[in-house]
């Protein structure tokens, strides 16, 4: 397979989602490798979907979930299965009663910089599901926009002036007309046309996807693990097991090793740990 040509070739990978959508968590690591195999091969867009617009008038009964309380055993029995890290200290002390705030905060940022949106949501993933914040609080949006890079006062003004809101809008209707029940689902289009994948999917399904609608795409080999980390960390252990194809036990020897030359640092949160460079920098 060759190297696509043109930025118009390039295949786009449309991942309808919700920052606070377990699943959409536990994705992170294909996401991840994702970004690292392909790189620039590939553009990586972000629709929000509207997972919880109220819990006061939601149930979801395929988890007999009816309040944020009872979102904690799923977020626990989610992280057994897809790896990353939780914390379900948050439905003890302050739960988000909505996901909406929060996606409108990523659209506000998304308004300025793909790429620094992207950071962002993570942030706002990362800084709900394992640290205990509710992103949906001012504070703790602006907090992370500062944080990623962003501009606060276009930020502030995009959520202040409609802007936002206008875009969450139009995301949402995005989402109700392209018939999407699960998230994260994903389309995958190229120029030999489009694919869908609904729901928690492996990289392997993505790359069928990707080589299906754009076989000209080549991946290429991942750097060197504390390369890695230095760029997207912190990191979990599931996603640097996941981008070198590592089972646990093996990656959680690699890094323990690079902690011990001084190269990383680890932290623990909720039922698991997240792995960073120990110089810091920019990523």
């Amino acid at each position: 397979m060759g190297t696509t040509e043109t930025a118009s070739e390039r295949p786009t990978v449309v991942q309808y989602t919700d920052p606070m959508c377990t699943w959409c968590w536990g994705s992170e690591p294909v996401v991840r490798r994702l970004q690292t195999v392909f790189g620039d091969e590939v553009r990586l867009r972000y629709v929000m979907g509207g997972l919880v617009e109220d819990f006061e008038e939601f149930y979801d009964p395929a988890n007999d979930i009816s309040t944020p309380a009872e979102v904690a055993p799923h977020w626990l029995e989610a992280s057994e299965r897809h790896g990353m890290p939780v914390d379900t200290t948050i439905f003890e002390t302050d739960p988000a009663w909505s996901t909406y705030p929060a996606s409108e905060a990523f659209v506000a940022a998304r308004k300025q910089d793909a790429d620094l949106a992207h950071r962002y949501l993570r942030r706002l993933r990362e800084a709900y599901v394992t640290e205990v914040r509710n992103v949906n609080h001012r504070s703790e949006q602006v907090e992370l926009a500062r944080e990623v890079g962003l501009d606060v006062e276009a930020f502030t003004a995009a959520l202040d002036d409609g802007t936002a809101s206008a875009a969450f809008e139009a995301d949402l209707r995005r989402t109700r007309e392209a018939g999407v029940r699960a998230f994260p689902t994903y389309d995958v289009r190229g120029p030999d046309g489009e694919r869908r994948l609904s729901g928690f999917t492996a990289f392997d399904q993505l790359v069928a996807a990707l080589d299906a609608v754009a076989p000209s795409v080549e991946q290429s080999s991942p750097p060197p693990v504390r390369r890695f980390v230095r760029e997207y960390g912190p990191v979990a252990t599931r996603e640097v097991g996941e981008v070198y194809q590592l089972d646990d036990g093996k990656t959680r020897q690699v890094l323990e090793s690079l902690v011990e030359e001084g190269a990383l640092r680890r932290e623990r949160r909720g039922n698991g740990v997240f792995w960073d460079s120990a110089y810091g920098g920019e990523r």
